[in-house]
């Protein structure tokens, strides 16, 4: 089990990744996590990683994909 420490920096909540937990989820700086809770809530079933280095575009496509009705509408 991975202890994951959770911090106010701001305005914002972070939580910080040990060397450890890191190379569980290799994770990357500059990266996006996404967390998929279980059905209860209680657990996390998969965790997936975003990373934009190799695609300097693919960020803005990601975002028009995932708001693009949104983005019809107007």
């Amino acid at each position: 089990m991975i202890a994951l420490k959770v911090e106010k920096i701001g305005d914002q909540v972070a939580v910080i990744l040990t060397e450890e937990a890191l190379e569980v989820l290799n994770a990357e700086v500059g990266g996006v996590l996404h967390i998929e809770p279980s059905s209860d809530g209680r657990a996390v079933v998969s965790v997936h990683q975003e990373v934009w280095l190799d695609d300097p575009h693919a960020r803005g496509r990601a975002f028009l994909k995932r708001y693009n009705r949104a983005l019809e509408r107007l």
